[in-house]
């Protein structure tokens, strides 16, 4: 017999919005609760939130505890942070109830080298509890580590890796415009990115670290670039009304390399571009082998539609992996999952 998988949420900001709104809308899913601390949330329904008919009885709970678990859950989501140190205490509370967990935290997709501590201890809590725990996301996750990682398959040697993602931030929500730094001065630019209220993109060292451990390569040194700016050419409005002068900031570049250890040449470089204008949008991979490898996807892969398929579709993957902590790189190739049911 063959029935939907249990899943709740944990998180209804933007991406969360997103996410959820697919996941009642998958055959294969059947979404029983979904948890957020933000006050202006509690009480209302998800469907008024979500501004859809469906699922009128889903009422938005403030903690995990307050969760109806008379269904057992087969998969909890995790949509609340970037950091894992914040995100960690979530992730146990679930974990400890033998319930898998999938989570679009940045810092989750490859932790083994920034937080090997962390990483071991939810390893073994994972599988003290036989449940999975997956890091996953469009990127990190599966763009910028997961797709190169594919595409090294057909190479006898591979000497150099060149990812780039170029993206038209004004199709883009708002709270994304503002993380790049959209309509600031270049001098609040720089003031928020010395303060880390603008980090740039996350995750390029983790997608390096991914590639690298896919590889069986040593980790040489990373270096992660501070965020530049990218300068409006001509005043225009952003999508949520505010004013961009030219010469004020309208994005930002984010870069990373990684050094081939024995060489000390540049084998992985990573370029994140996302700014409002009139330009061409693409992730492109070019790997230097043989034979060599160049892949464009025109038009680039939405961001925030992506993520929230990844996490949908990861739902299966999730439930039937092997207990313990898992990368994009140590399940089973993803793929979409919404006609694959609970068996």
């Amino acid at each position: 017999m063959c029935t939907r998988f249990n899943v709740i949420q944990i998180g209804l900001g933007p991406m969360g919005k997103l996410i959820a709104h697919l996941l009642i809308s998958r055959n294969n899913i059947n979404l029983l609760g979904v948890v957020d601390i933000d006050p202006k949330f509690e009480g209302k329904f998800l469907s008024d939130i979500l501004e859809t008919k469906a699922d009128q009885k889903i009422q938005v709970k403030n903690s995990y505890n307050s969760i109806d678990k008379k269904d057992p859950i087969d998969v909890a989501v995790v949509a609340t942070s970037s950091s894992l140190t914040t995100v960690t205490p979530t992730i146990e509370e679930i974990i400890r109830d033998g319930v898998n967990v999938i989570s679009i935290c940045e810092e989750l997709s490859y932790p083994y080298v920034r937080f090997p501590d962390l990483s071991r201890k939810l390893d073994n809590l994972a599988k003290e509890n036989q449940c999975s725990i997956i890091g996953t996301g469009i990127n990190p996750g599966y763009l910028m580590d997961l797709l190169p990682i594919v595409l090294t398959a057909p190479c006898q040697q591979v000497n150099k890796i060149k990812i780039t993602r170029m993206m038209n931030s004004s199709r883009r929500r708002e709270p994304f415009q503002r993380k790049i730094g959209t309509g600031l001065s270049i001098s609040n630019f720089q003031n928020k990115i010395s303060t880390k209220e603008i980090t740039g993109h996350v995750g390029l060292t983790e997608s390096i670290q991914m590639i690298i451990g896919a590889l069986g390569l040593p980790f040489g040194e990373i270096k992660e670039y501070p965020p530049e700016p990218v300068y409006a050419k001509k005043e225009f409005f952003t999508t949520y009304g505010v004013k961009v002068h030219k010469g004020d900031v309208c994005g930002l570049k984010s870069s990373a390399i990684q050094k081939n250890v024995e060489t000390g040449r540049n084998f992985i470089i990573m370029d994140f571009i996302a700014y409002a204008g009139d330009h061409e949008e693409y992730d492109s991979i070019d790997i230097e082998g043989v034979p060599n490898i160049s892949q464009k996807i025109v038009g680039g892969v939405h961001g925030d539609l992506g993520t929230a398929a990844m996490v949908a579709n990861l739902v299966p993957h999730a439930y039937y992996c092997n207990p313990g902590l898992y990368t994009m790189k140590d399940i089973p190739v993803p793929c979409n999952t919404s006609n694959v049911m609970k068996k």
